[in-house]
């Protein structure tokens, strides 16, 4: 209806009498794991300001679930953790994983959790699971370092702060935590 009246508004009988010809429209379709993927091997290079953004949609593509229920519960669980009530944060999470048992963002958020409990042995096994289901989780591997150097195991915290920079270099965080750690470790070796 709008082409009619604009056609008529031009003088004009049909579209033939404009001579154009259609174009294809040059759209390149991913799917959310392609951009995943493009993502975290762009992260692999990026300094530290093109990372900044690169993980922001990384994290994005990783807190998408596909589950209204799911997002809810992660959203809930959340709040609850920033309001400090871990008890019921980690409940939320415990709903999700149950849930989605395929979904790393609900096992991390258990980690996470279980660190503030300082319950490491559950700590160390939900991180373990994220990790199983997406092995490129470098705040995963972060995270884990943190417990593991809480649990004092400085040698294997180390070790997962170095995973975690194969996968983002530029991750400050990490490599604060890295040079810490292997300051202290070569110190402790003399």
């Amino acid at each position: 209806m709008l082409i009619a009246y604009l056609l008529l508004s031009l003088g004009l009988q049909d579209a033939d009498a404009l001579q154009i010809e259609p174009v294809a429209p040059q759209v390149e379709f991913q799917t959310p794991q392609e951009r995943l993927d493009e993502r975290l091997a762009a992260l692999a290079s990026a300094d530290a300001s093109e990372a900044t953004a690169l993980v922001d949609e990384i994290t994005a593509l990783w807190a998408h679930s596909g589950s209204d229920t799911v997002s809810l519960l992660m959203d809930r669980g959340l709040a609850a953790e920033v309001a400090g009530n871990d008890d019921i944060a980690g409940r939320m999470y415990d709903h999700v994983n149950r849930l989605a048992p395929d979904y790393a963002e609900g096992w991390l958020a258990s980690g996470r959790v279980a660190v503030a409990f300082e319950d490491w042995g559950y700590a160390l096994e939900t991180l373990n699971t994220a990790l199983t289901i997406e092995p490129r989780r470098f705040d995963a591997y972060y995270i884990l370092g943190n417990t593991l150097e809480r649990a004092e195991a400085p040698e294997a915290a180390l070790e997962a702060y170095n995973e975690a920079l194969a996968i983002y270099p530029a991750f400050e965080p990490a490599l604060n935590a890295r040079d810490r750690l292997e300051e202290a470790l070569a110190g402790r070796a003399l």
